[in-house]
């Protein structure tokens, strides 16, 4: 089985590598000139996924054709704002299974990306999944244990997905629930922002834990108006995500909130990083999205005043410890 997989970050490199174990036909495109010299010099991605050889990957490409033509499955693993971009000159036939393994909104649309990929290369919806999950690139890629979920509306593509996926490290479920997969997988990046914001003040894990669990709340009320089930948020794409990555010090999302909440603003981290942060992306589609339809998500617009507005964490931290009492219940 010939496998593409479209970008070459850590997190494409690390599924690119896993599925060359397994003995597929690995092509994975890379985008960036430097690493493509250093995969071809260096078998490794210094600048992604360093101190892992990647010797079980048969092909290094920056020709996205070159790539994907002749491929069964799809792996797409570009920043969500630049998949756009990136693939809207590419043709596949449509007989092809697209995966997508990242996470996020887009911003001019507020499409998820499964709905950009059937938007873009007309694939029916039965073809099309996502893979998400607590699942950071460096442990998997160093096969330490961790499960992820895969969300597809076809039940026989989803099971293959699974089998293609699954290995001795990585243990991998299926739900038909891809509107919850992809919705829990863009906003515990945003939500991660806010408890790195909480890190950034000095606050302890009293407070990440209130802040978490309030944010799941959110995320629920929120994903079940756009079509997801409350259970796909409470599972490995929701609250499982968001806890790895509030606390992970791996993560870019938690880490941009720590500077935020330190002083830094927006422009800074973008400056400090050569990494995308995509829940400073996701953040300004969902703050738009939750006005249009206008729900009740006070931890999304506490961390967009903060965010995008400048506005003082203590006075949003104040703002949301006094809001109106409520049953513990009330979702």
């Amino acid at each position: 089985m010939r496998i593409a997989v479209i970008g070459a970050g850590g997190w494409g490199t690390t599924i690119a590598e896993l599925l060359g174990k397994k003995g597929f036909d690995v092509s994975l495109w890379v985008h960036s000139d430097k690493t493509f010299e250093e995969i071809l010099n260096s078998k490794e991605n210094k600048s992604y996924l360093r101190g892992v050889s990647l010797e079980h990957i048969r092909n290094f490409t920056m020709d996205m054709w070159e790539a994907i033509e002749g491929a069964s499955l799809v792996v797409l693993a570009i920043p969500v704002q630049k998949i756009r971009e990136n693939i809207c000159n590419v043709n596949p036939t449509g007989k092809e299974v697209v995966l997508n393994v990242s996470k996020g909104i887009e911003i001019k649309t507020f499409m998820r990306v499964s709905e950009l990929i059937m938007d873009i290369w007309k694939i029916p919806v039965d073809r099309v999944a996502t893979l998400s999950g607590p699942n950071f690139s460096y442990e998997i890629a160093r096969e330490m244990p961790a499960a992820t979920v895969i969300g597809c509306t076809n039940e026989k593509t989803a099971k293959e997905l699974q089998d293609i996926f699954m290995n001795d490290y990585l243990r991998v479920y299926y739900t038909s629930d891809i509107v919850g997969v992809e919705l829990g997988g863009a906003l515990k990046n945003v939500y991660a922002i806010g408890t790195g914001i909480s890190d950034g003040l000095g606050f302890g894990d009293s407070s990440k834990a209130s802040l978490i669990v309030r944010s799941i709340l959110e995320m629920i009320r929120l994903g079940e108006v756009l079509g997801g089930k409350k259970g796909t948020f409470v599972g490995l794409s929701g609250i499982g995500d968001l806890i790895a990555t509030s606390f992970s010090k791996r993560s870019r999302n938690r880490w941009a909130g720590e500077e935020i909440g330190k002083g830094k603003s927006r422009e800074d981290i973008e400056e400090m990083t050569t990494q995308v942060v995509e829940g400073l992306y996701t953040l300004e589609a969902i703050y738009s999205l939750k006005e249009q339809l206008n729900i009740d998500m006070p931890v999304i617009e506490a961390i967009y005043n903060i965010v995008y507005r400048r506005l003082s964490p203590f006075e949003e931290l104040a703002k949301l410890m006094r809001r109106e009492k409520k049953r513990e219940d009330t979702v």
